[in-house]
């Protein structure tokens, strides 16, 4: 004996929305005209979005730097840091600000909105600052502003180490590579960071010098006064002419 099989057919009620839509579009004989018409609305669009290989996206961002000589970090961040933080932030076009504080200095970062002007942050960060310097505290310098742009990203990052050699060194070593590599082409901003530079350290007796009268500040003006190199004349020798100087920088 055949067992017959009964076939089971859905109605389109049965189907659903996007089951009758699917359905509608499969059977309609306009269906590949459609999909033509998609192709070639996609090649056209496609060929007119203009593309470029590295497109310069305008992300602006200001430095405001400040120095507060004698202060702690902490005083930093609470007389000069804060204050100009909130006033700051009422810029129109800022997104986010960050700050730090440092022995002596801080630093507010502005982050304006995506296609903001570069020219326009910068004028309107300095028209802000310049209207409440009456509300900043005694002993803080006039506040420097610069703009951060993409250059001061680093994209390639070069360690120097050494087993033999100390910080200094290494450092000195690096301000030679520093100058070679931004004789290269298409070279952008450069800079070095870490190791130990070179200073001078000066001793006093405090006792030596209230015997002479002498204080602090007047050694720091004489030791400013010395660092200095300068032409005073001229002298002819030979046929030839050479410059007389004075001094020499520490």
């Amino acid at each position: 004996m055949g067992t017959a099989r009964k076939k089971e057919l859905i109605t389109k009620e049965e189907l659903g929305f996007a089951g009758r839509l699917a359905d509608s579009f499969i059977h309609s004989p306009l269906s590949p005209l459609l999909f033509l018409v998609f192709m070639l609305v996609g090649i056209y669009g496609l060929m007119e979005t203009p593309r470029q290989e590295d497109p310069q996206i305008s992300v602006p961002m200001v430095d405001i730097m400040l120095r507060m000589p004698g202060a702690s970090s902490q005083e930093v961040s609470r007389l000069a840091i804060s204050p100009l933080e909130r006033i700051v932030s009422e810029i129109p076009g800022v997104k986010h600000v960050y700050s730090v504080s440092d022995e002596e200095m801080g630093i507010i970062t502005l982050e304006f909105h995506v296609g903001e002007e570069v020219e326009r942050a910068i004028v309107r960060t300095h028209s802000k600052v310049q209207q409440n310097l009456d509300l900043m505290p005694p002993g803080v310098e006039m506040p420097l502003i610069k703009i951060k742009e993409v250059d001061d990203v680093p994209v390639v990052t070069l360690t120097l180490w050494s087993h033999e050699q100390d910080d200094a060194m290494l450092r000195t070593l690096s301000v030679s590579v520093l100058q070679a590599l931004k004789a290269l082409p298409k070279t952008g901003t450069a800079f070095i960071s870490g190791g130990r530079a070179e200073q001078v350290k000066i001793d006093v007796l405090p006792q030596r010098l209230s015997g002479y009268g002498i204080s602090l500040g007047q050694i720091a003006k004489t030791i400013k006064g010395f660092n200095s190199e300068q032409t005073v004349g001229t002298m002819e020798r030979n046929g030839r002419e050479f410059f007389v100087k004075s001094g020499k920088f520490l």
